[in-house]
């Protein structure tokens, strides 16, 4: 299993970026629902909570996937 680290540096960031970018629109929805009790918010923060979780699994399946040759 030979990894290249150029590839795994641009996954990773790539990763990161799209990890944070889901992160500040989920805690926005959450501030929407909490604080100010708009109701359909909790829905969206679940959803992009889940999106979060989705990306990360992307960078996980990607790295198995760089080992197989793909």
């Amino acid at each position: 299993m030979n990894l290249d680290v150029n590839q795994l540096r641009q996954r990773f960031l790539v990763m990161l970026a799209g990890s944070m970018g889901v992160m500040l629109v989920a805690v926005g929805f959450a501030v929407g629902h909490f604080v100010y009790g708009v109701g359909w918010m909790l829905w969206a923060f679940l959803g992009f909570l889940a999106l979060g979780f989705v990306v990360q699994l992307w960078f996980v399946r990607g790295i198995g996937r760089m080992g197989k040759g793909e």
